[in-house]
């Protein structure tokens, strides 16, 4: 058994809402650990949709929650402009029905101070040609699209550009509570394969959906106010809108496409589940195909594109009397010292365009009891890469790619982007001409320096962790053919042995085939295909 140091706060969580945490803390002078069992943003934070809401969802049913979108928005847009698509949104009205709840939508938004605009259908279809042309009524809004690994991945490299200690691949198994009190925490290290006790004086549960897990073995009766529930969404391999489409309804299922990089993501659905299966959740074939049925209704061409991805994330939601769809967004902090024992705070709720907001007031809550009277600042202060907007004109001539890559380029890497030009030249041998980087992932466009350049800077531990990064993977062929030329680069730039490097490509490909048993038949052949390709490469002997 091994000691870590003491330090101020742990945070046990590495999706948004933990990084978030982790930042502003460690800007406020403190000294924290953070501890991820899995990879960033593998949880929860990277199985939604990456929708930066502007409010307008969540008005009718939810005006509170809906008030601090609208104003989180507004704040993420400055200080990650690097990352964020400023897509927009529309609310498209196609029955009777939808256009009577848009008159209640208008005036609820007009009363909240949430910005939106009527537009006409002619104007709307100017944009979005490929959207049911019987669409009657459309508002305009101010959605947007948010790259939500890269979202967590920067708010944790800001956290350890300032001192923060981040673990990932660490999985907390239980508080270390004496008198009442919870002092520290013994956490698994999987990589090194070793048991470690780690103390601070304040220990903060921001693993959201699993919150219940980690409060196990306390010294009280009640249980956590929290209702998982699976949302799943479809990853279509074409870019069939420009700005996110919401159906002008109640939130329901199957009422958002999401234009994501160069595809578009359908969903989602809200199935209750038990916290007991957090971890293996999978969409079924009832999901998969309503919410294709229900996507048509939005893009009626939808059925001609392929799917060429599905997933299920697990949504942390304050319990409600009515249906979930009813839960409200709004996110509940826990103060354990209500109840006799001090040390712990536990997060949960909230959506990830709240994140920063749910961080800073732990944060206030955790420097109130510790007596430290710093300031957030998360507000204001830029996350790493986003002092400028590099356009795509910089980047086509600078790395002279199409257009297409420049786009995807600048969604990613902001400033960074003068690093990654170094990098090229360090590339330059026989696998790049004339300056142009060479490709990796084709259908995704990542580039060998871009590889690179994460891992040597975001804390890349296993070949995974690159997807998150960099998109690799993300594409058409699911990383059938990149994965075999990233575990090439791997054995070039590290250290490790063949059969580390061959059990890490076994896991990340066994991560895109674990859709198989719900995919259609073209997936189903495509997945075939993979297994054949590896299997006959001899990786399946380690």
């Amino acid at each position: 058994m091994e000691l870590d140091a003491k330090f101020d706060c742990i945070v046990i969580g590495g999706g948004v809402t933990g990084a978030g945490i982790c930042r502003d803390l460690t800007l406020r002078g403190l000294s924290v650990l953070l501890l991820e069992k899995s990879d960033l943003s593998e949880g929860t934070t990277g199985r939604n949709h990456g929708m930066l809401h502007s409010g307008v969802r969540y008005a009718v049913k939810d005006p509170e929650a809906a008030i601090e979108c609208s104003k989180e928005n507004e704040i993420l847009k400055k200080i990650a402009p690097h990352i964020i698509d400023p897509c927009g949104g529309y609310f498209v009205g196609i029955t009777d029905e939808d256009n009577k709840y848009g008159d209640k939508l208008h005036l609820v938004c007009q009363k909240l101070g949430i910005d939106h605009k009527e537009i006409s259908p002619k104007e709307f279809f100017k944009k979005e040609p490929n959207c049911n042309p019987k669409i009657q009524r459309v508002f305009k809004v101010n959605d947007a699209y948010v790259d939500p690994f890269l979202l967590t991945i920067y708010n944790a490299l800001d956290a350890l550009q300032h001192g923060a200690k981040i673990q990932t691949y660490c999985e907390v198994t239980k508080l270390l509570i004496e008198k009442n009190q919870v002092k520290g925490v013994e956490y698994y290290d999987k990589l090194n394969n070793k048991t470690v006790k780690a103390f601070a004086y304040i220990i903060i549960n921001a693993t959201g959906p699993w919150a219940q897990k980690i409060e196990k073995g306390l010294p009280i009766d009640r249980k956590l106010n929290i209702t998982p529930t699976k949302g799943t969404l479809l990853v279509i391999n074409q870019r069939l809108v420009n700005s996110i489409i919401n159906r002008m309804k109640p939130a329901g299922n199957g009422d958002i496409i999401v234009p994501s990089h160069q595809s578009v993501l359908v969903g989602t659905s809200s199935i209750p589940v038990s916290s007991e299966n957090l971890d293996c959740l999978m969409a079924t074939s009832e999901e998969i195909e309503a919410l294709l049925s229900l996507g048509e209704i939005l893009i009626p061409s939808l059925s001609k594109y392929r799917v060429i991805r599905f997933f299920s994330g697990a949504r942390p939601l304050i319990s409600s009397s009515g249906s979930m769809r009813e839960a409200t967004r709004k996110f509940s902090i826990i103060d354990y010292e209500e109840e006799g024992i001090s040390g712990l705070v536990t997060i949960f709720g909230g959506k990830m365009t709240t994140y920063r907001l749910m961080a800073e007031r732990v944060s206030d809550l955790v420097c109130q009891k510790l007596g430290i009277e710093e300031k957030c600042q998360t507000d204001t202060m830029v996350l790493p890469g986003g002092e400028r907007i590099v356009s795509k004109k910089e980047i086509q001539d600078s790395f002279h790619v199409s257009d297409r890559i420049a786009h995807d380029m600048s969604l990613k890497w902001g400033t960074f982007t003068d690093e990654l030009v170094e990098l090229c030249l360090s590339c330059l041998d026989s696998n790049i001409k004339s300056g142009i980087p060479r490709i990796i992932c084709e259908c995704e466009k990542v580039s060998e320096p871009e590889l690179l350049w994460v891992r040597e800077n975001l804390g890349v531990e296993v070949l995974d962790d690159y997807r998150r990064r960099t998109r690799q993977g993300m594409g058409s062929c699911q990383a059938q053919f990149c994965a075999y030329k990233i575990a090439n680069l791997e054995a070039k730039w590290s250290k490790k042995s063949h059969s580390q490097i061959m059990r890490e490509l076994k896991y990340a490909m066994e991560e895109r085939w674990k859709t198989q048993e719900m995919a259609d038949e073209q997936l189903k052949r495509q997945i075939k295909l993979s297994k054949y390709m590896y299997y006959m490469g001899g990786a399946m002997e380690l």
